[in-house]
Formats: structure tokens, sequence, C-alpha cells
């Protein structure tokens, strides 16, 4: 079929069919969760990129890992905000970036750990929630027994572990991970983003590549998100 034909079926097909079904997960402050205004600011950016598309949708909260499979599944067209992974390239197809996010270690005061600097973290618990995604030089570590992994369901649970010194470091972006210590309350201690910035990376809307659909959409949300990011500056 040719691409323009393509694009028209696309396009009345917004109009006919139910809202686009979109996914997300809770306790990722400040990008989501259902207590933030807005949802967060991933949560409030992708539902001014699809108002700005005329793309009507419904939104979920699932726990990540469920919201994950089931849009690999085809039950929602996209889910967000995700970091971009070997793994994850192999089934998703990317939005263009919602933010720019940098890693760090998180620990607790006096632990002279440092993401830049791998041999600090060896031998060490690393705590790190079902769902999100591993750093490859973490993965490796793991996989060669140099690290201890912990994995609660959510980046409070982690924060609060190591808090309570059942764990000795988590990894996350210094501006989620210093919000969401921020929001918890009876810390017996708090953790610090500590070294230098481990890696910088980016968040997506992804859409799986085994949906006839993700292409087009994708096409059109980026067209929107550029439309809109001047008036975010």
């Amino acid at each position: 079929m040719p691409k323009l034909l393509i694009l028209l079926y696309f396009y009345s097909a917004i109009i006919l069919a139910e809202p686009f079904k979109l996914v997300t997960g809770a306790n990722y402050p400040p990008y989501t969760d259902p207590a933030l205004p807005d949802g967060g600011l991933a949560t409030a950016l992708v539902k001014k990129t699809m108002t700005q598309a005329q793309l009507p949708y419904d939104l979920k909260w699932l726990p990540w890992a469920n919201g994950y499979s089931a849009t690999l599944k085809g039950k929602y067209i996209a889910t967000f905000p995700y970091m971009s992974t070997p793994e994850r390239r192999q089934l998703f197809d990317y939005s263009d970036p919602l933010f720019v996010i940098e890693i760090r270690v998180f620990a607790l005061k006096g632990s002279q750990l440092d993401g830049t600097k791998l041999n600090t973290l060896e031998g060490k618990r690393y705590c790190h929630p079902i769902g999100w995604a591993f750093l490859s030089q973490i993965e490796i570590m793991i996989n060669k027994g140099q690290l201890h992994p912990i994995r609660p369901y959510d980046m409070s649970s982690c924060i609060r572990l190591l808090a309570e010194g059942k764990a000795d470091f988590i990894l996350t972006d210094q501006t989620q991970g210093k919000t969401a210590i921020a929001q918890l309350n009876n810390l017996q201690q708090i953790p610090e983003p500590m070294g230098g910035i481990m890696e910088k990376t980016s968040l997506h809307l992804i859409s799986p590549k085994n949906n006839p659909q993700a292409h087009l959409f994708l096409m059109r949300f980026n067209e929107a998100l550029k439309q809109i990011r001047p008036s975010l500056q």
C-alpha cells in the first residue's frame, strides 16, 4: 500500500477507532506517579503531546513490569518513560527523547562509592527495582558475581532499604533520586548522590515493533513533540 494511503488510513482510523491505550507506572517522581500534579513531568508531557497530535488516548497505571509486558502483548499502543537498552531496541520503537537524565550512585554519607570507579562498587548490595533497566556495565558485574542484587518492586523500597543499612547503593537519575528521597518520611538516614555522573541517557515513549500501528503512531507523536518543544524551554 502506498505511504500516502497508509497515512490516510491511519488518520481516518483515529476518527473512527477507540482512544489509543497508553500505560505507565507509579513511584518514579518527578516523572510519573498518579499522586503527582498531572501524573508527573513525563505524564504531563505525553498528555500534552497526544493532545497536540489530536490523538485521543486512554491512560492506565500498572506496575512497571506488568505495563511493559502488556504493551508488548499488544494491549497498549505505548508505554513510558523508558531508557534505551539493546534488548528493548529489538522489541520496541522509540519516540524522540522526552527528557535527558544523568545516572549517579546514591548511597549513605561516607560510603566512598563512585559509579565512575566500578571497583568501589564490587561486593556491594545493589538495590534495583523489578522492571527497571540495568546499565550495561552493572549487568556485567552482576553476571560475574561482583554485585549482590536486591530486587523490590519500586524505588521507594530501595531507598528505605538503603536508609536502613540493608542495601549499599542504588542507581538512578539524580533528579529522580533527590525527588523520591524528599517525598519519603521517617528515613533513618538520608541517601545522597555520590561520585560522578555514571551515564547520561534519555527517557522515551516506546511502542512495540509487532504492533502494525506503532510506526505511524510514533511518527505523529514525534511531530507533535517537536511542535510543543519550544514552549517547554
